[in-house]
């Protein structure tokens, strides 16, 4: 039996065993509501160029028709050949085709992905995203992305944002909507440890480049995170317990290893995003900045369900992400390699950021009493979340 074989077969296991032990059954999209939404997204979230472009609908028709594994394999495929490209043109002499991982999802309990090897088998890996990653991912872009006020459309739909921290304030004062759409993905998820309540919002015209572009680099960092544990082997020391069926051995947590896996992983996703996505190296730092913002929120969220504190718990084992986002910002400049143009966008990549920043908190900070005041009515986190104590230090 070949390492991807061995993978998809311990996936089978680990899926039925969570199942079995939850009592649930694997998530399938209602293709009624799958095809609504599509229909509604080419019609009111696409300036007209793009919601009449052939190749425009067939991807958003074949995206709406797809199970869940589906949905997962096919967004995944290219994203992960393109960070073997990536990683393969900066690492001399690597060779990725044996410890290339099987990518697939489950319900995790953390925010995040997880890297394991398969039991028994010394060269064969898995990478598990949670399983509702991909629909947080694309809910909370467009939250913040609809934060972001914006000139006048020109006569192709196409609109000039206005990304400074007064202009954002005052659209997120202006427009109770903007933080209730926020609040209302934060909260569900929380409570419920799924995103199908919460309802799929649709965009305006104009914005759906800055959501994809956000979307895109957040699920590349944390596709190059993961791989930059396999390559820089840290599974090689491996221990068991992280995910629900306790004997998948995964990655051995330790914040040396978290720090140096986001390193490589932000040179792998940045360049990424640069060569397969026609991006600029500040699209793939604020997506970057955006899945620590979203990791911080999240743990904020379920620890004050579960506690009334939002700072006693978190989810699962990692490094503040204050620290996280720090350690990365003082890294940016050396990919920029010294040359003044890249300076400059560095530069960009960095205040870009701390709006960014600012968005999340302003939205936390009208989402975070709402919380406060259902855990008082005794409204609970979701138990599948995992949690422990918070973990400080420098």
């Amino acid at each position: 039996m070949s390492a991807r074989e061995e993978a998809q077969r311990f996936l089978d296991q680990l899926r039925a065993q969570h199942h079995a032990k939850l009592g649930t059954f694997p998530d399938r999209i209602d293709p009624a509501v799958a095809k609504d939404f599509g229909n509604r997204f080419l019609r009111d979230s696409l300036i007209p160029e793009q919601g009449q472009d052939p190749q425009m609908r067939a991807l958003v028709e074949r995206m709406t028709a797809q199970s869940v594994d589906d949905m997962y394999s096919e967004m995944l495929a290219g994203m992960q050949d393109n960070i073997e490209k990536t990683a393969a043109a900066r690492i001399e002499g690597i060779d990725l085709a044996p410890r290339r991982p099987l990518i697939g999802h489950l319900r995790t309990g953390q925010l995040n992905a997880v890297s394991m090897l398969v039991p028994a088998h010394s060269g064969a890996y898995l990478v598990l995203f949670e399983d509702q990653m991909a629909l947080f991912v694309f809910t909370l872009s467009n939250a913040v992305a609809w934060a972001i006020p914006h000139g006048p459309a020109d006569a192709n739909g196409r609109m000039e944002f206005k990304i400074g921290v007064r202009d954002v304030t005052e659209r997120i004062e202006a427009n109770p909507e903007v933080a209730g759409r926020f609040a209302n993905i934060i909260i569900t998820y929380a409570d419920t440890g799924s995103l199908a309540q919460a309802g799929l919002h649709l965009m305006p015209p104009g914005y759906f480049r800055l959501s994809s572009q956000l979307q895109i680099a957040l699920v590349y960092f944390v596709l190059g995170h993961e791989y930059a544990h396999i390559l820089l082997g840290h599974l090689d020391t491996a221990r068991k317990g992280v995910l629900p069926a306790t004997e998948a051995e995964a990655l051995e947590y330790s914040w040396q290893q978290e720090l140096s896996a986001d390193r490589m992983g932000m040179v792998l996703s940045i360049n990424a995003c640069i060569e397969h996505n026609s991006m600029d190296i500040y699209n793939g730092f604020l997506g970057i900045g955006l899945y620590f913002d979203a990791l911080d929120v999240m743990d904020r969220a379920v620890s004050l369900l579960q506690t009334g504190d939002e700072n006693a718990r978190q989810l699962g084992s990692h490094p503040p992400s204050d620290l996280r986002k720090q350690r990365l910002r003082d890294f940016l400049p050396q990919l920029g390699g010294g040359e003044p143009a890249n300076a400059e966008r560095v530069e960009t990549a960095l205040a870009l950021a701390e709006v960014q920043g600012e968005i999340i908190r302003l939205l936390w900070e009208r989402t975070r009493p709402i919380l406060l005041e259902l855990h008082r009515s005794g409204v609970q986190a979701d138990p599948r979340w995992l949690t422990i104590p918070k973990e400080i230090g420098d």
